[in-house]
């Protein structure tokens, strides 16, 4: 299995972890959408211990979002980076960060409820009102 690497803006940090997503998709959410600044956020999910920081840990930054997840974002350039879900032990890597090719894409979409008015999901992926059930 091939390793992926990330890395934010600035290259000040650099992750490293196995091409194993769980679930490859994209979230409508309006909270992932203010952390990324973009119409929708693609995640690839994996468990957290699989990941590693290569460099530039002193520029991990967090912000508790609430108790079940925790956002990771570079304290120099401010790239998002990740958020971790806690009580599951994922984490979801912004996919926007990699520096290498995964084996797969997104497959869905998640809370296009709540989706930018301006934003069309594409219809041939499965899509999800809130979360899969």
């Amino acid at each position: 299995m091939s390793e992926l690497q990330a890395s934010c803006l600035c290259g000040g940090v650099h992750l490293s972890f196995p091409d194993a997503f769980l679930y490859m998709g994209n979230c409508h959410c309006s909270e992932c959408r203010k952390f990324t600044g973009a119409d929708y956020s693609s995640v690839g999910g994996i468990e957290a211990e699989k990941v590693t920081v290569t460099a530039g840990q002193d520029h991990l930054r967090y912000y508790d979002k609430s108790a079940e997840t925790v956002l990771a974002f570079c304290g120099h350039c401010g790239s998002s980076l990740f958020s971790h879900k806690v009580n599951r032990g994922i984490f979801n890597i912004r996919l926007g960060i990699l520096d290498s090719t995964p084996q797969h894409t997104p497959d869905f979409h998640i809370h296009t409820a709540s989706k930018a008015p301006w934003h069309t999901p594409n219809e041939a992926l499965k899509q999800f009102e809130h979360g899969p059930d």
